[in-house]
């Protein structure tokens, strides 16, 4: 069983737009990732890539996490330098989410709470933000099924990716920087 869950996460499920094999947008995909990171996970089991350049650099855009026992949830966030928040959507259907409104235009939700990390519930969408030294992306996810230490299925549709090179950016920059 473990086998065929390993087997249907190396299903491809991105499309070749030029060599990085970026993701098709708008377009609904169902992962399964079989365990949460910090209880016998690892990023081939328990994190999304939506790139093979995202791969490439072990940088996954989504990591099912939780110690094992505890209430599991899902971060955008793995590096010291990434930039990532999730906010919890609800109980609605991924079809129905656009990027206009994960950022709230009021049709869906009256205030998305975007936060570094959100707990997983069973029949909830997620947006995901990230902005990396390289990648923005804006996602949703749907999960379809949850077991606590097991298995996370989930939908989920890209809204926007993109891949960037710097062209000038102003010297400093410190996540603790304090303003003077």
């Amino acid at each position: 069983m473990k086998a065929l869950l390993i087997a249907i996460l190396l299903v491809s499920t991105t499309q070749a737009f030029g060599e990085m094999n970026l993701p098709q947008l708008h377009s609904i995909n169902r992962v399964m990732l079989v365990a949460p990171y910090s209880c016998h996970g690892d990023y081939r089991t328990s994190a999304l890539f939506l790139s093979n350049y995202s791969k490439e650099r072990n940088s996954p855009e989504l990591l099912y996490n939780g110690a094992c026992g505890s209430q599991n949830y899902i971060q955008g966030l793995t590096a010291g330098d990434d930039f990532a928040l999730v906010a919890d959507l609800g109980e609605i259907p991924i079809e129905v989410i656009t990027a206009s409104a994960a950022f709230n235009s009021g049709t869906i939700l009256d205030a998305n709470a975007f936060k570094e990390y959100q707990p997983v519930k069973q029949n909830h969408s997620y947006v995901v933000l990230i902005s990396k030294a390289e990648i923005r992306s804006l996602f949703v996810i749907k999960v379809l099924y949850q077991i606590e230490d097991g298995p996370m299925v989930f939908d989920y549709a890209v809204k926007s990716y993109s891949i960037q090179s710097t062209k000038s950016e102003s010297p400093g920059f410190s996540w603790s920087a304090k303003n003077r």
